[in-house]
Protein backbone atom coordinates (compact mmCIF):
# COMPACT_ATOMS: atom_id res chain seq x y z
CA UNK A 1 0.00 0.00 0.00
CA UNK A 2 3.05 2.04 0.86
CA UNK A 3 4.28 1.72 -2.71
CA UNK A 4 0.81 2.53 -4.34
CA UNK A 5 0.76 5.82 -2.36
CA UNK A 6 3.87 6.82 -3.37
CA UNK A 7 3.10 6.23 -6.57
CA UNK A 8 -0.36 8.04 -6.70
CA UNK A 9 1.18 11.01 -5.27
CA UNK A 10 4.07 11.46 -7.70
CA UNK A 11 1.89 11.14 -10.34
CA UNK A 12 -0.93 13.63 -8.60
CA UNK A 13 2.37 16.00 -8.41
CA UNK A 14 3.21 16.32 -12.07
CA UNK A 15 -0.09 16.63 -12.99
CA UNK A 16 -0.42 20.03 -10.67
CA UNK A 17 3.12 20.65 -11.82
CA UNK A 18 1.94 20.65 -15.71
CA UNK A 19 -0.86 22.34 -14.74
CA UNK A 20 0.41 25.65 -13.37
CA UNK A 21 3.07 25.71 -16.29
CA UNK A 22 -0.17 25.80 -18.50
CA UNK A 23 -1.45 28.37 -16.16
CA UNK A 24 1.75 30.20 -16.61
CA UNK A 25 1.67 30.03 -20.33
CA UNK A 26 -2.09 31.20 -20.88
CA UNK A 27 -1.40 33.94 -18.46
CA UNK A 28 1.89 35.48 -17.71
CA UNK A 29 2.81 37.40 -21.13
CA UNK A 30 6.37 36.46 -20.60
CA UNK A 31 5.72 33.35 -21.58
CA UNK A 32 2.91 33.56 -24.19
CA UNK A 33 4.40 32.92 -27.16
CA UNK A 34 2.57 35.55 -29.27
CA UNK A 35 4.71 38.46 -26.96
CA UNK A 36 8.33 37.18 -27.01
CA UNK A 37 9.67 36.97 -30.17
CA UNK A 38 12.64 39.00 -32.41
CA UNK A 39 12.05 41.78 -34.76
CA UNK A 40 15.23 40.00 -36.79
CA UNK A 41 15.66 36.20 -37.37
CA UNK A 42 19.51 36.07 -36.25
CA UNK A 43 20.13 33.86 -39.36
CA UNK A 44 19.44 37.32 -41.37
CA UNK A 45 21.84 39.57 -40.44
CA UNK A 46 24.79 38.18 -42.43
CA UNK A 47 22.45 38.54 -45.44
CA UNK A 48 21.94 42.03 -44.10
CA UNK A 49 24.22 44.95 -46.74
CA UNK A 50 22.36 48.05 -45.84
CA UNK A 51 20.67 49.68 -42.85
CA UNK A 52 18.48 53.02 -43.17
CA UNK A 53 17.79 54.90 -40.16
CA UNK A 54 14.87 57.77 -40.33
CA UNK A 55 14.73 59.56 -36.75
CA UNK A 56 15.75 63.09 -35.14
CA UNK A 57 18.56 63.62 -37.13
CA UNK A 58 16.73 62.61 -40.96
CA UNK A 59 17.63 59.45 -42.87
CA UNK A 60 21.08 57.65 -42.58
CA UNK A 61 22.09 54.61 -44.54
CA UNK A 62 25.23 52.39 -43.80
CA UNK A 63 26.08 49.98 -45.94
CA UNK A 64 27.91 46.89 -45.18
CA UNK A 65 31.31 46.78 -48.03
CA UNK A 66 33.60 43.37 -47.06
CA UNK A 67 32.29 43.02 -43.33
CA UNK A 68 32.66 45.72 -42.61
CA UNK A 69 30.04 48.89 -42.07
CA UNK A 70 30.13 52.26 -43.54
CA UNK A 71 28.30 55.45 -43.29
CA UNK A 72 26.89 56.33 -46.41
CA UNK A 73 27.70 60.46 -46.71
CA UNK A 74 26.73 60.45 -50.74
CA UNK A 75 30.47 60.99 -52.79
CA UNK A 76 31.89 59.20 -49.83
CA UNK A 77 31.58 56.02 -47.32
CA UNK A 78 32.78 57.10 -43.81
CA UNK A 79 34.01 54.11 -41.70
CA UNK A 80 31.52 53.42 -38.80
CA UNK A 81 31.77 52.16 -35.08
CA UNK A 82 31.51 48.52 -35.83
CA UNK A 83 30.50 48.01 -32.41
CA UNK A 84 27.61 50.35 -32.27
CA UNK A 85 26.10 48.20 -35.35
CA UNK A 86 26.77 45.22 -33.33
CA UNK A 87 24.50 46.34 -30.73
CA UNK A 88 21.88 47.25 -32.96
CA UNK A 89 21.82 43.84 -34.64
CA UNK A 90 21.32 42.51 -30.89
CA UNK A 91 18.69 44.47 -30.01
CA UNK A 92 16.81 43.62 -33.28
CA UNK A 93 17.57 39.84 -32.95
CA UNK A 94 17.31 39.40 -29.14
CA UNK A 95 13.68 37.78 -27.99
CA UNK A 96 12.37 40.08 -25.88
CA UNK A 97 8.83 40.66 -24.86
CA UNK A 98 6.73 42.79 -27.21
CA UNK A 99 2.50 42.46 -26.03
CA UNK A 100 0.25 43.71 -28.63
CA UNK A 101 -1.25 46.96 -27.50
CA UNK A 102 -3.53 47.76 -30.68
CA UNK A 103 -4.52 46.20 -33.91
CA UNK A 104 -6.30 49.55 -35.56
CA UNK A 105 -5.65 52.12 -38.34
CA UNK A 106 -6.94 54.41 -35.66
CA UNK A 107 -4.88 53.54 -33.18
CA UNK A 108 -1.75 53.95 -36.18
CA UNK A 109 -2.42 57.20 -36.29
CA UNK A 110 -2.82 57.99 -32.47
CA UNK A 111 0.23 55.86 -31.81
CA UNK A 112 2.65 57.82 -33.62
CA UNK A 113 2.95 54.35 -36.35
CA UNK A 114 1.59 56.06 -39.28
CA UNK A 115 3.99 55.75 -42.48
CA UNK A 116 5.90 58.75 -43.12
CA UNK A 117 5.80 59.99 -39.41
CA UNK A 118 7.20 57.54 -37.41
CA UNK A 119 10.71 56.59 -36.97
CA UNK A 120 11.72 54.24 -38.77
CA UNK A 121 14.77 51.18 -38.95
CA UNK A 122 14.92 49.64 -42.58
CA UNK A 123 17.22 46.55 -43.12
CA UNK A 124 18.13 45.36 -46.33
CA UNK A 125 19.54 42.16 -48.09
CA UNK A 126 20.76 40.85 -51.36
CA UNK A 127 18.87 42.92 -54.19
CA UNK A 128 17.45 45.67 -52.15
CA UNK A 129 15.03 43.22 -50.36
CA UNK A 130 14.20 44.73 -46.84
CA UNK A 131 15.01 41.87 -44.17
CA UNK A 132 12.94 44.34 -41.63
CA UNK A 133 11.04 47.37 -41.53
CA UNK A 134 9.77 48.42 -38.22
CA UNK A 135 8.19 51.26 -37.34
CA UNK A 136 8.92 53.71 -34.30
CA UNK A 137 6.07 55.67 -32.60
CA UNK A 138 5.38 57.99 -29.26
CA UNK A 139 6.07 56.57 -26.09
CA UNK A 140 3.55 55.16 -23.59
CA UNK A 141 1.96 57.79 -20.85
CA UNK A 142 5.22 56.45 -18.17
CA UNK A 143 7.84 57.02 -20.98
CA UNK A 144 9.47 53.52 -20.77
CA UNK A 145 8.23 51.67 -23.72
CA UNK A 146 7.23 52.82 -27.02
CA UNK A 147 4.99 51.70 -29.67
CA UNK A 148 6.32 49.35 -32.28
CA UNK A 149 4.91 48.12 -35.72
CA UNK A 150 6.18 46.09 -38.99
CA UNK A 151 5.66 47.85 -41.93
CA UNK A 152 2.44 46.79 -43.64
CA UNK A 153 0.93 45.52 -40.50
CA UNK A 154 -1.95 46.87 -38.14
CA UNK A 155 -0.76 45.31 -34.95
CA UNK A 156 1.19 47.53 -32.79
CA UNK A 157 3.03 46.22 -30.06
CA UNK A 158 5.17 47.94 -27.55
CA UNK A 159 8.59 47.38 -26.28
CA UNK A 160 11.31 49.41 -24.11
CA UNK A 161 12.91 52.40 -25.57
CA UNK A 162 16.19 51.18 -26.35
CA UNK A 163 15.06 51.42 -30.54
CA UNK A 164 14.72 55.29 -29.70
CA UNK A 165 18.39 55.31 -29.07
CA UNK A 166 19.39 54.67 -32.11
CA UNK A 167 16.95 56.23 -33.90
CA UNK A 168 18.04 59.24 -32.46
CA UNK A 169 21.72 58.94 -32.94
CA UNK A 170 23.11 61.88 -34.93
CA UNK A 171 25.96 60.82 -37.77
CA UNK A 172 28.97 61.71 -36.16
CA UNK A 173 27.66 59.33 -33.23
CA UNK A 174 28.02 56.07 -36.12
CA UNK A 175 31.40 57.15 -37.35
CA UNK A 176 34.84 55.53 -36.58
CA UNK A 177 36.55 58.88 -36.25
CA UNK A 178 40.26 56.85 -34.92
CA UNK A 179 43.39 58.42 -37.17
CA UNK A 180 44.75 54.94 -37.08
CA UNK A 181 43.46 51.63 -37.08
CA UNK A 182 44.70 49.77 -33.69
CA UNK A 183 48.12 48.41 -33.07
CA UNK A 184 50.32 48.13 -30.18
CA UNK A 185 52.80 50.67 -28.79
CA UNK A 186 55.36 47.82 -28.59
CA UNK A 187 55.73 47.77 -32.23
CA UNK A 188 56.69 51.42 -32.66
CA UNK A 189 60.68 51.53 -33.43
CA UNK A 190 61.21 55.17 -34.12
CA UNK A 191 58.08 58.49 -34.27
CA UNK A 192 59.74 61.54 -36.09
CA UNK A 193 58.15 64.57 -34.93
CA UNK A 194 57.74 68.40 -36.79
CA UNK A 195 56.55 71.03 -35.06
CA UNK A 196 54.07 73.62 -36.30
CA UNK A 197 56.95 75.78 -34.86
CA UNK A 198 59.63 74.54 -36.79
CA UNK A 199 61.15 71.92 -34.57
CA UNK A 200 62.15 68.79 -36.03
CA UNK A 201 63.27 65.29 -33.67
CA UNK A 202 63.51 61.65 -33.80
CA UNK A 203 62.63 59.47 -31.00
CA UNK A 204 63.93 56.12 -30.95
CA UNK A 205 63.69 53.07 -28.87
CA UNK A 206 66.99 51.75 -27.44
CA UNK A 207 66.84 48.80 -25.47
CA UNK A 208 64.30 49.25 -22.59
CA UNK A 209 63.98 52.86 -22.84
CA UNK A 210 64.47 55.96 -25.82
CA UNK A 211 66.44 58.43 -26.82
CA UNK A 212 66.10 61.56 -28.79
CA UNK A 213 68.67 60.87 -32.09
CA UNK A 214 71.80 63.79 -32.06
CA UNK A 215 70.80 64.72 -28.24
CA UNK A 216 72.63 63.92 -25.64
CA UNK A 217 69.99 64.08 -22.91
CA UNK A 218 67.58 61.55 -20.67
CA UNK A 219 64.37 60.80 -21.24
CA UNK A 220 61.66 59.39 -19.40
CA UNK A 221 60.48 56.52 -21.24
CA UNK A 222 56.44 56.31 -19.48
CA UNK A 223 55.99 59.53 -21.40
CA UNK A 224 57.15 58.31 -24.49
CA UNK A 225 55.33 55.11 -24.17
CA UNK A 226 51.74 57.49 -23.03
CA UNK A 227 52.61 60.10 -25.70
CA UNK A 228 52.37 57.09 -28.18
CA UNK A 229 49.56 55.69 -26.75
CA UNK A 230 47.58 59.18 -26.95
CA UNK A 231 48.54 59.17 -30.75
CA UNK A 232 47.55 55.47 -31.59
CA UNK A 233 44.41 56.12 -29.97
CA UNK A 234 43.54 59.75 -31.34
CA UNK A 235 39.95 60.44 -32.56
CA UNK A 236 39.72 63.28 -34.60
CA UNK A 237 36.42 65.62 -34.03
CA UNK A 238 35.04 65.46 -37.00
CA UNK A 239 34.86 63.75 -40.52
CA UNK A 240 35.38 67.30 -43.00
CA UNK A 241 34.76 67.21 -46.68
CA UNK A 242 37.83 69.88 -47.26
CA UNK A 243 40.24 69.16 -49.31
CA UNK A 244 43.94 67.89 -47.95
CA UNK A 245 44.93 70.52 -46.07
CA UNK A 246 47.20 73.04 -48.47
CA UNK A 247 50.12 73.37 -46.25
CA UNK A 248 51.47 70.82 -43.80
CA UNK A 249 52.21 73.28 -40.70
CA UNK A 250 52.97 69.23 -38.89
CA UNK A 251 53.52 65.53 -39.11
CA UNK A 252 54.10 62.54 -37.35
CA UNK A 253 55.69 59.28 -38.87
CA UNK A 254 55.55 56.36 -36.41
CA UNK A 255 58.39 53.67 -37.76
CA UNK A 256 57.17 50.33 -36.76
CA UNK A 257 59.16 46.75 -36.53
CA UNK A 258 57.97 45.67 -39.40
CA UNK A 259 59.63 48.27 -41.98
CA UNK A 260 55.76 50.01 -42.06
CA UNK A 261 55.41 53.53 -41.23
CA UNK A 262 52.28 55.17 -40.21
CA UNK A 263 51.96 59.25 -41.25
CA UNK A 264 49.66 61.83 -39.32
CA UNK A 265 49.62 65.23 -41.07
CA UNK A 266 48.23 68.83 -40.44
CA UNK A 267 47.73 71.80 -41.69
CA UNK A 268 45.81 74.95 -39.86
CA UNK A 269 43.07 76.62 -40.74
CA UNK A 270 43.56 79.94 -39.12
CA UNK A 271 39.82 81.11 -39.60
CA UNK A 272 38.10 77.91 -37.99
CA UNK A 273 40.58 77.91 -35.51
CA UNK A 274 41.47 74.07 -35.73
CA UNK A 275 43.34 71.54 -37.86
CA UNK A 276 42.92 69.47 -40.12
CA UNK A 277 44.68 66.13 -40.45
CA UNK A 278 45.01 63.39 -42.86
CA UNK A 279 46.64 59.63 -42.37
CA UNK A 280 48.72 58.18 -45.14
CA UNK A 281 46.88 55.53 -47.41
CA UNK A 282 43.52 57.07 -46.67
CA UNK A 283 41.32 59.89 -48.65
CA UNK A 284 39.45 60.86 -45.07
CA UNK A 285 40.07 64.55 -43.62
CA UNK A 286 39.15 64.66 -39.97
CA UNK A 287 38.58 68.26 -37.93
CA UNK A 288 41.35 67.94 -34.54
CA UNK A 289 40.80 70.88 -32.28
CA UNK A 290 43.49 72.41 -30.56
CA UNK A 291 42.90 70.71 -27.33
CA UNK A 292 43.17 67.21 -29.40
CA UNK A 293 46.14 68.44 -31.48
CA UNK A 294 48.12 69.74 -28.68
CA UNK A 295 47.87 66.23 -27.35
CA UNK A 296 50.12 64.67 -29.43
CA UNK A 297 52.38 67.49 -31.10
CA UNK A 298 54.77 67.96 -28.31
CA UNK A 299 57.78 69.47 -28.25
CA UNK A 300 61.37 67.34 -27.10
CA UNK A 301 61.30 68.86 -24.07
CA UNK A 302 58.20 67.40 -22.82
CA UNK A 303 59.97 64.12 -23.16
CA UNK A 304 63.24 65.05 -21.00
CA UNK A 305 63.46 63.26 -17.40
CA UNK A 306 62.78 66.26 -14.78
Amino acid sequence: MTYKIKVAFLSALVVILALIYILILVFDRDYRRSDVFAWLDPGLIVMADRIEITGTAGRIALNRRNNNWFFDAGNIELPVRQSRVDDLFTLLSGRAVYPVRAASPAAIDRLGLAEGTAHRILVRGGAGLPLLDLLIGGEDVLGREVYLRMSGRNQIHSGEGDFTFFTNLSPIAWYDLRLFQPFNVEVVQQADLNLPGGEAFSLRRSGAGWVILGENVSIEPLRVEAWLRAVIEMQGDDFVFDAPPENIDGSITLRLGDGSTRVLEVGRIYEEERWLATVGGTSLVYSLSDWNFNRIFRDSAHFVRD
